[in-house]
């Protein structure tokens, strides 16, 4: 009876141990089921924390449970601070409540399209992705928003469109001032013909002479918008716009009010540029006329509210030598890969607001008085700037000034 005990004792502890071994095997999986969940739990919150784009999730009414680091950082603010605040405070929206909103399209079942946004306060256009998660009752359960950055590709989409409007602008004015000009040069050579056979103290001659001056005004027009449309034929040779600069601001001192101070920075060794350097003096000319006449209104007190705080008044011309990669390439409509000769003139003026800036190449277009400009002088800079082969950039805000960069292409090595 003892063995037969024994025996069964040791059945018992085998069947024990078997069971135990079966425990510690489930708790094994289990544990190592865990370990993956945390590691995928894990990887996950580093990805959502590592991509580049701003997303968030809310409830089904609009509350923030969380954040990426994308977003947090772009807000400049720690991703707590976010939790528990409506998308609507987070954004700044307009939209809550209304049609626009897509916080309401999903509450009433509709899809949301993959659409362009604004974010004013940011400064930023996104392409946002809003989806919807529900419970398995089919209950709307979060939201999660994903905002792309694109405000880089938005900016160069506007300057396309502003470069192509210009270049219509540009080929519709040039083809009217190829045919006006045409028939301009028949008038001033039959009136000069005609001056020829009158006596200089004849009332005839006074009519005819006046008729000839005006016609010569109306070629000088003429010949703007020609050059504005990058159609008049000029003699190319190597210059030195250091040169052509230093002249221009000697003469500019002598006719700017005393308070502007003219500050000039040049290259040690500029690189040379294929261009006429009548051409070059004339876009130099229009370029710093503006930002004089700009700074003068300010002192005038035309713009006291975006002036009010200037003491003194002043406009740089800053030369260097620059090379132009794909990167920035990706930023400008009209810029290409390349070495230019870079002409910077700044001016501490009164700005202009972005409606101005998308039309001051256009012909004719002025913001000042009837009669005080032709409207003629900045599209005829971007004309000769385009027959050189280079581009124009401008950058102003009101009440900090405005800035021009000239970017004309390095002459090649003969």
């Amino acid at each position: 009876m003892a063995d037969i005990d024994i025996k069964k004792t040791k059945l018992q502890l085998i069947e024990e141990l078997k069971s135990l071994r079966r425990r510690i095997l489930r708790l094994e999986k289990q544990k190592n089921v865990e370990k993956t969940i945390l590691q995928a739990k894990k990887e996950w919150e580093n990805t959502f924390d590592t991509v580049k784009d701003l997303i968030f999730i809310t409830d089904k009414n609009g509350i923030v449970r969380r954040v990426n680091r994308s977003l947090s950082n772009k807000l400049g603010v720690h991703p707590r601070d976010l939790i528990g605040k409506t998308c609507w405070e987070v954004f700044r929206c307009k939209h809550k409540g209304t049609d626009k909103c897509s916080l309401v399209k999903i509450q009433q079942g509709s899809a949301v399209r993959e659409h362009e946004a604004g974010i004013p306060f940011l400064g930023m256009w996104v392409i946002a992705h809003v989806f919807a998660a529900y419970t398995s009752s089919k209950e709307l359960d979060y939201i999660i928003h994903t905002y792309r950055d694109i405000t880089d590709h938005k900016r160069l989409e506007e300057q396309l469109l502003q470069f192509q409007k210009v270049e219509a602008v540009a080929r519709l004015a040039g083809g009217i001032a190829h045919e006006f000009n045409n028939l301009l040069t028949g008038i001033i050579g039959n009136l000069g013909l005609a001056k020829l056979q009158l006596n200089t103290e004849s009332e005839e001659y006074l009519f005819i002479e006046r008729a000839y001056n005006s016609a010569e005004i109306t070629s000088g027009i003429v010949k703007r918008l020609l050059a504005f449309a990058s159609k008049l034929q000029d003699t190319y040779s190597l210059i030195s716009v250091n040169d052509v600069v230093l002249k221009v601001v000697s003469l500019l001192r002598e006719t700017v009010e005393p308070r502007i101070k003219i500050v000039v920075h040049t290259d040690k060794d500029p690189w040379t540029v294929m261009a006429d350097p009548v051409q070059i003096n004339k876009m130099l000319i229009s370029l710093l006329i503006n930002a004089r006449d700009a700074i003068t209104e300010c002192i005038e007190g035309l713009f006291k509210h975006e002036c009010k705080e200037k003491e003194s008044f002043m406009i740089t011309i800053n030369m260097e030598n620059t090379k132009v990669d794909e990167k920035y390439c990706k930023l400008y409509a009209d810029a290409y890969p390349g070495e230019f000769l870079l002409v910077t003139i700044s001016d501490n003026g009164p700005g202009m607001d972005a409606e101005t800036q998308s039309r001051i190449f256009e012909p004719f277009f002025t913001t000042r008085e009837m009669g005080k400009s032709k409207g003629l002088g900045l599209s005829t800079v971007y004309g000769i700037v385009k027959q050189y082969k280079g581009w124009i950039n401008v950058h102003s805000e009101l009440g900090v000034g405005t800035t021009f960069k000239v970017y004309l292409p390095r002459a090649e090595s003969y």
